[in-house]
């Protein structure tokens, strides 16, 4: 059984997406994002991950690719489709103030969080349970160390549901592009022992 996740965010994205609400949008990590993963390899060096799976998006493949450049990924690396990120509906590729400013009336509703739906999107609630249905599966995995590369918005639930914390907090922990994150996994749940490192 899994004991230890390593959750990789994806690296910085192309300033076409910066400040901007990225989810089902397959935008492409920046160059120079590409280039700031090199301080990952010697944090990299201190684990050992048996078992590696990554979202299917442009940004996180460029990421696995760069990292499996630094590390040499010797095993298979399953595409999970479970890892993408939220579908922000109507409001992808919007800033918070342009959302605002055409959606005020849903601000209220979405506070509520878990009952919310993005416009044209998915609902949260939806999104919580396919990142519950993958942790329920990397916890079964029989490789004790298991690396994902993944979104922000993924990694944050991710935490949030190890942790026992309500999902609509998730926002309160600041995971940063091209960083991993370590929580360490006991049957009642985890324990967050690296952030952005």
């Amino acid at each position: 059984m899994a004991s230890r996740l390593l959750l990789i965010r994806h690296a910085e994205i192309e300033d076409a997406g910066q400040g901007r609400f990225v989810g089902s949008t397959d935008i492409e990590a920046s160059a120079d994002g590409l280039e700031k993963l090199e301080r990952l390899k010697m944090v990299l060096d201190g684990f050992s991950p048996e078992s590696w799976s990554c979202s299917p998006m442009k940004r996180t493949r460029q990421t696995l690719g760069r990292i499996d450049g630094m590390c040499g990924i010797d095993q298979d690396v399953k595409i999970d489709d479970r890892l993408r990120e939220m579908d922000f509906g109507r409001w992808e590729m919007k800033s918070f103030a342009e959302i605002v400013s055409a959606d005020p009336d849903l601000m209220e509703s979405w506070a509520a969080f878990e009952g919310f739906i993005f416009p044209g999107g998915e609902s949260v609630s939806g999104f919580i349970k396919r990142i519950a249905a993958v942790l329920a599966d990397l916890r079964k995995l029989p490789e004790r160390e298991v690396c994902v590369i993944t979104h922000g918005g993924v990694i944050r639930a991710m935490i949030c549901l190890e942790l026992g914390l309500a999902v609509k907090n998730y926002l309160v922990f600041d995971v940063h592009p091209g960083a991993l994150s370590v929580l360490d996994l006991y049957p009642d749940g985890g324990i967050l022992s690296g952030l952005n490192l």
